[in-house]
């Protein structure tokens, strides 16, 4: 009887809800496409992430709209250093930021302010620390969409891959060219981990 429970279920095409009682909570690898969309419309971007917390990395490579020939890097380690590169330009900036690589609960705590609509999906939607707001697919928690308030941008989600890792994991560790000059980053305070 079972498998007629299973079958109904497959034919139907009902897929299990995302809770609304915790956030989601991110695979430990995950790569996202994401068109930021900043409120002051100083230049749309496109942005890769390469989430991978095992590997205590996270890279996001931005590449603006007005200059996609020079893309930057944000490298993230979980050693709390940070590293913003250009490679065409051999350029780097090396910050010591006290937080690190986000673990994949780093949205515990934050509230619920329920369900709504963006990019024709039905979303949850959550809040955290008056840093961001974080919206899931109410079908399966994938993000579809998040806003930063200081960046006061808004990240749309175009391609989303759990599991998945950078192809070439010398990513995942800084150029050559980055110094040993280190500026300390305090905007970002532990409670966003």
């Amino acid at each position: 009887m079972a498998w007629l429970g299973l079958l109904l279920l497959l034919v139907t095409g009902v897929r299990a809800q995302c809770p609304t009682d915790q956030p989601p909570v991110w695979p430990e690898q995950l790569v996202i496409v994401q068109r930021r969309i900043p409120d002051d419309g100083s230049g749309n971007a496109t942005t890769v992430t390469y989430y991978d917390y095992t590997a205590g990395a996270n890279l996001v490579i931005i590449t603006n709209d007005n200059d996609e020939a020079n893309p930057l890097y944000d490298l993230e380690l979980t050693t709390g250093h940070s590293y913003y590169f250009t490679p065409t330009t051999q350029t780097c900036q090396h910050i010591r930021f006290p937080v690190g690589v986000l673990r994949p609960d780093w949205l515990a705590n934050a509230t619920f302010l329920g369900e709504t609509k963006i990019l024709g999906k039905y979303v949850l939607a959550w809040t955290k620390a008056d840093f961001i707001d974080y919206y899931a697919d109410s079908q399966d928690c994938s993000p579809v969409s998040w806003y930063f308030h200081t960046m006061q941008a808004r990240f749309d989600t175009v391609y989303y891959s759990p599991g998945t890792t950078v192809a070439d994991t010398s990513l995942f560790h800084p150029p050559s060219y980055c110094n040993d000059i280190v500026r300390e980053d305090h905007s970002f305070h532990a409670e966003h981990q």
